[in-house]
């Protein structure tokens, strides 16, 4: 792709209609919405700007209460919030959540306003809430809302986290390592008084037991930029990482993590298929996912669960925008319990998106090695501050993947007859820089009798049609820096998101179908908030379509793969092709 191409490309956009992506609201705490439906977004300054500071935390004399039901919390369960005898309330009094207990009153995690309840003129009122185990004990405080100042006025007695609270082993999830015969074990607990531990066998009597294993964590000084080292940091436990190796490969197992004072329920998972074994099967795409409720990404989840149970899906490749964290650390808990389910029962592999990676100072914090402030910032790019200072260090800490590449940015793997490639398109892809040199690498040395099918996954999208001007030109620039490479070592299938849609392309290359070219498909459509439905003519597009759903391959055998995408809301295949050779 010229030079002058690109310039005639830039051009178009000028004059072209302008189509913005629109800023995604962060979820609060409690998910709380306007009075219209709207989220009320965490990240936006009215979030607390009616809240008078400072706060006051000194008592005044009154019989006000606050009890809970009940207080002891499920993770992820709901708590009634019920108070009683407060005096002359106000309509701006609210009360605020505080986990763990002895947090700064101006450090809640959410709050409401008590006019929530229809009798809070009569001092009171109850209100219902979901709650996370965040690994300590946690306490609602009712403020009175002064003209400069809040005051305290009651304090409920302290909520708990049932099956061992602090040292529950919550957040776990399963991933591969390069080798069939051993399966990663990773979940997240406060401090533990007894060692870590898996317990696993062939059967449920869970005979053998992996002691050894590495613990991560982090800070807020490790990250880079705010609100992820201030306002929006929570600590976020103690991650456990535990490799079961001498496995027997394709083979169901059982097992249970935690420690000794609390393991998790006895759950299974299969190891993986040997390089090159010719047993057909199925994998699960998608990006872009977050935590948005009904039939965005609650129901992706539910739907990629039951694909899991009934349809034998093998493993999840989730390429780019994991929870939408964006620096405002609870939404990991909310995004690791809605995804849990599945991820304890099939392999979870991630790659990183802008919403994980995206900065434009603390380079020095950045874990993945990159040079200077930023990940990487040519001219044309369109990165920015899009993961709300974390830098990758969440996604470092809380993700294990194969060891071959540069963690989670770029790596690879085996899977039967397929070959699976993730790479960042937040990290230099130009020929001649690390990631470019890698990928080549790893392309070369491929045996197409063993793995006669080859994917990769990034998370900015290479072809797609949608008119958003300055990702478009992001992916003109991805097609003159890399796509010769795919096309020599002969790629079947590129994966891409970024895009809040799905399409699908010919098989292309240089911006025209050609039947030796690549296929192309992106499905950013797990969750987050559907992009405008406007698309540039591109006769390389074969079918687009702005909904939720995920996609799903299935390796057929050595010559014939199927592609299939399924919409959320019909909870039917709306789009697919074979692919054969």
């Amino acid at each position: 792709m010229g030079w002058i191409y690109l310039a005639l490309l830039c051009m178009f956009c000028a004059f072209s209609a302008a189509y913005r992506k629109e800023h995604h609201p962060v979820p609060t705490y409690f998910g709380r919405r306007h009075p219209d439906g709207t989220l009320v977004d965490r990240s936006a300054p009215e979030f607390d700007r009616d809240i008078k500071k400072p706060f006051v935390n000194q008592k005044w004399r009154n019989d006000a209460s606050i009890k809970l039901s009940p207080t002891v919390a499920t993770n992820g369960g709901e708590v009634a919030v019920i108070w009683n005898g407060v005096t002359d309330p106000q309509e701006k009094d609210f009360i605020a959540f505080y986990c763990p207990i002895y947090s700064n009153p101006s450090h809640y995690l959410d709050y409401f306003y008590v006019s929530s309840s229809s009798t809070w003129k009569e001092g009171s009122g109850n209100y219902s809430v979901v709650v996370y185990n965040m690994r300590s004990t946690c306490v609602f405080k009712y403020w009175r809302a002064g003209s400069s100042y809040s005051k305290f006025v009651a304090e409920s007695e302290e909520l708990s986290f049932d099956k061992g609270g602090p040292e529950a082993p919550l957040q776990g999830h399963i991933s591969m390592t390069t080798k069939p015969s051993e399966m990663r074990v990773m979940w997240v607990s406060g401090e533990v008084t007894k060692p870590a531990v898996v317990k696993y066998g062939l059967d449920k009597e869970l005979s053998m037991e992996e002691y050894e294993y590495i613990i991560h964590t982090y800070t807020a000084d490790n990250m880079c930029q705010a609100p992820a080292n201030s306002t929006g940091f929570t600590h976020p436990g103690y991650v456990y990482d535990v490799v079961l190796r001498n496995l027997k490969p394709n083979t169901q197992y059982y097992y249970s993590f935690g420690s000794e004072t609390q393991m998790s329920d006895v759950l299974y998972f299969n190891t993986p298929l040997p390089s090159g074994d010719k047993t057909p099967y199925k994998m699960v795409i998608y990006g872009d996912m977050g935590v948005s409720p009904g039939l965005r990404a609650a129901e992706t989840a539910n739907l990629v669960l039951d694909d899991a149970l009934k349809n034998d899906v093998k493993f999840v490749f989730h390429h780019g925008d994991i929870s939408y964290a964006r620096g405002y650390a609870y939404i990991w808990e909310h995004w690791f319990a809605m995804i849990q389910p599945y991820s304890t029962l099939i392999p979870y592999m991630v790659g990183v998106g802008n919403h994980e990676q995206d900065h434009t100072h603390g380079g020095e914090r950045d874990p993945s090695g990159a040079p200077g402030e930023g990940s990487w910032h040519p001219s044309w790019f369109n990165g920015g501050t899009d993961s709300g200072g974390e830098c990758g260090v969440p996604m470092f800490k809380r993700f294990h993947m194969p060891d071959n590449g540069n963690a989670i940015w770029w790596y690879s793997f085996d899977y039967g007859m397929a070959h699976y490639i993730m790479m960042s398109t937040e990290h230099d892809y130009s020929p001649g820089s690390r990631q470019y040199t890698w990928l080549e690498n790893d392309l070369r040395n491929l045996d197409r009798t063993v793995t006669p099918w080859v994917m990769i996954a990034g998370h900015r999208a290479m072809y797609c049609s949608e008119a958003y001007e300055s990702d478009y030109v992001v992916s003109v620039n991805m097609q003159r820096l890399f796509e010769d490479l795919l096309y020599k070592y002969k790629v079947d299938l590129a994966f891409w998101a970024h895009y809040h849609s799905y399409e699908r392309t010919c098989k292309v290359y240089k911006g025209k179908c050609a039947e030796d070219g690549i296929t192309h498909i992106v499905v950013g459509s797990a969750g987050k908030n559907l992009d405008v439905d406007k698309w540039y003519p591109e006769e390389w597009s074969v079918v687009h379509k702005t909904d939720y759903g995920y996609g799903r391959v299935t390796i057929a055998n050595s010559s014939a793969l199927l592609y299939e995408w399924i919409q959320n809301d019909k909870q039917e295949v709306m789009d697919h092709v074979w692919l054969t050779k």
